[in-house]
């Protein structure tokens, strides 16, 4: 049984919700969630891929946890109740960044719980109905949402079986590639065709999605930061590094922060673009291959 608690450095957290006493406060009855679903409207939020690693869970509106999946624990609770589950991730793909993640919808369900008995949840999510899109690149549309910087090899659509992204009940024909050459540059660089407005006076929150995977020699390294370039109204531009993308030979989702950074610039802000840039030592070649990557924000 694997499970975490992150609120404010508690261990495991009971929760008392009775009408009784006397030994029934002792007896817990037992959650036990052993994955989750996740579903998404294709046209509108493109994949439902998605990394949920955790559940935020919430009795009668009082939090009995952070649970790692699959999770089974204790709660003293009975009676009648009102059982909300939410999903967590690892936002900028830490292990020390766990929360309950905004766009996505929390499970709600009501059960008349008995002590000393064992119940199985099967919570389903998906994007919440406040949650606008921004920008999707899925490599399915002609054109490329993407300009290289220069003397930056370009990113490309492949189709090769190998190299695309597959999610199950999804087709995918394109996924997107970006290759060093040995004989080339030792970097990429790819900015967004489009700026986005986001300040903190007209958004709420603000993340990026996205899928990929390397192909790098073996004992090379190739590193993938993500960021924003920041156009400010007189007329400058800075560069904010968000992460550095861990490698990965396998595809991988990641859900990367931007809310901290518009929040903070948004005084002298008058747009951003995001960009993902890679570099190598001299004389390595590697790829890079995307898919999925979208700007998700909750206006307020």
């Amino acid at each position: 049984m694997k499970f975490f608690n992150y609120l404010l450095g508690l261990g495991i957290s009971f929760l008392i919700i009775f009408s009784g006493c006397g030994k029934e406060m002792t007896i817990p009855v037992y959650f036990q969630i052993d994955s989750v679903d996740f579903t998404a409207d294709y046209v509108a939020f493109g994949t439902a891929s998605h990394k949920i690693t955790d559940v935020w869970v919430t009795v009668n509106g009082t939090s009995v946890g952070v649970y790692e999946l699959p999770a089974k624990f204790p709660v003293l609770a009975s009676g009648q109740s009102k059982i909300q589950i939410s999903p967590g991730i690892m936002l900028d793909g830490l292990t020390a960044k766990r929360p309950s993640y905004p766009m996505y919808t929390t499970y709600i369900t009501s059960e008349n719980l008995k002590v000393d008995t064992v119940y199985q949840f099967y919570p389903s999510f998906t994007y919440a109905d406040y949650v606008k899109v921004a920008f999707i690149e899925d490599f399915e549309d002609a054109g490329m949402k993407f300009t290289a910087k220069e003397n930056s090899p370009s990113l490309k659509k492949t189709g090769e079986t190998n190299e695309i992204f597959y999610y199950p009940g999804e087709i995918n024909n394109y996924s997107g590639k970006i290759s060093i050459a040995d004989t080339g540059a030792s970097f990429f660089e790819i900015t967004s065709n489009d700026a986005f407005s986001f300040k903190n006076t007209n958004t709420r929150y603000c993340f990026l999605e996205l899928n990929y995977k390397m192909q790098i020699p073996k004992n090379d390294t190739l590193i993938v930061e993500v960021g924003l370039y920041v156009n400010n109204i007189t007329g400058t531009k800075v560069q904010f590094p968000l992460i550095k993308i861990r490698q990965s030979e396998v595809w991988k989702k990641i859900y990367i922060n931007v809310t901290e950074t518009i929040n903070s610039q948004s005084a002298t802000m008058k747009d951003f673009t995001f960009y993902i840039k890679g570099t190598t030592r001299k004389g390595v070649t590697a790829s890079c291959l995307f898919d999925n990557i979208k700007l998700l924000y909750v206006p307020l």
